[in-house]
């Protein structure tokens, strides 16, 4: 008889620990970062990449950065809302560059994720590290910077690197400066600001092979005519105004506004996936992403929106008007999504 009761008591115990709801808390114990700063260990989110449903998660998510890397962010929250997390919080999207998103992420620690089209640099790094943070890179597209002049002009079909770098400097007040057969007017430049990645990579890839490391973007500066913004489409709408402007930015505004402008072949290249896929384009550049583990295990609606946009950005890129990244950096970026998001 009391090994009947006994056992019913065990079958009981078992059953209602069973059903009890489990327990989500975990010891958060700090371990030392990479800088020396202090991180909290943080419990793994259990996410599998290819299983992720919008609607199981809830929180508000903040991406700032690059205004070349917007319109994919855009473009994926849109779907990530209309999948399930519609209502379930906010995805902020702030358009101001790529050295101003990384401050944001990692001066400030105030951001989730950071939009960028340029790689971040080791004074980032630190930044990061300091506020207990260790960047993620994600590698999620390809873009080829559009050159681009008024559908007017009809004296410049395309432009040799060393042309290009003369035209943006102080060297170059007007186009016949540069080539004596083109007309005696004033260049109008349009160019991003210097908070921009696309403005980074112009002076690395442009003006410093022509003007040194140092002089590269003083000449850039100082040139006459110069409007500089972090909007891209005051850019275009510049150029579009002015028969003797020219213009640069990420090749989606230019795929957005192709009505309105020219777009002029590099050393003798143009622009297309093909190209830029091979490198063969001088003006190809990879499109990022970052975020950091702890960030993405804290706040799982985090993880759950860098994995799906992983997932789906290949699918979508080229209707915003940009390229694919290869496979095997696609395969790169799910690995890291994977450790981090593990807790490894």
């Amino acid at each position: 008889m009391h090994r009947t009761i006994w056992i019913a008591l065990l079958a009981l115990s078992l059953i209602l620990a069973a059903c009890a709801p489990a327990n989500n808390s975990a010891t958060v114990e700090p371990t030392q970062g990479a800088a020396g700063a202090l991180t909290a260990a943080v419990p793994s989110t259990g996410m599998d990449l290819d299983t992720i449903d919008p609607a199981a998660y809830s929180g508000d998510i903040y991406v700032a950065g690059s205004s070349t890397v917007y319109p994919v962010t855009e473009r994926i929250a849109e779907m990530f809302k209309a999948d399930g997390f519609e209502g379930q919080g906010n995805v902020r999207i702030d358009s101001i560059g790529s050295g101003a998103g990384f401050e944001r992420f990692c001066v400030n620690a105030e951001s989730d994720i950071a939009n960028a089209s340029r790689a971040i640099n080791e004074e980032e790094v630190t930044a990061c590290q300091e506020n207990g943070r260790e960047p993620i890179e994600f590698r999620v597209g390809t873009d080829a910077l559009a050159i681009v002049v008024n559908p007017g002009n009809e004296f410049v079909a395309g432009l040799t690197l060393e042309e290009l770098a003369m035209i943006f400097s102080n060297e170059a007040a007007s186009w016949s400066d540069v080539n004596p057969n083109w007309p005696a007017e004033p260049i109008k430049r349009y160019a991003p600001g210097t908070d921009s990645g696309t403005f980074d990579f112009f002076i690395e890839e442009v003006m410093q092979p022509v003007y040194g490391d140092e002089r590269g973007e003083q000449a850039f500066l100082q040139a006459e005519n110069l409007q500089a913004s972090e909007d891209d489409n005051v850019l275009v709408q510049g150029v579009a105004g002015d028969p003797y402007a020219i213009g640069f930015f990420g090749y989606a505004y230019f795929e957005e506004n192709a009505a309105q402008l020219k777009i002029l072949s590099v050393e003798g290249v143009e622009p297309s996936f093909e190209t830029a896929e091979s490198g063969d384009y001088p003006l190809a550049r990879p499109l990022f992403i970052y975020s950091d583990a702890a960030v993405m295990q804290e706040k799982p609606q985090v993880a759950a929106f860098i994995g799906y946009y992983l997932t789906y950005v290949s699918d979508i890129i080229a209707e915003v008007g940009y390229f694919p990244a290869s496979q095997a950096a696609l395969d790169a970026a799910r690995q890291s999504w994977t450790e981090a998001a593990a807790g490894q």
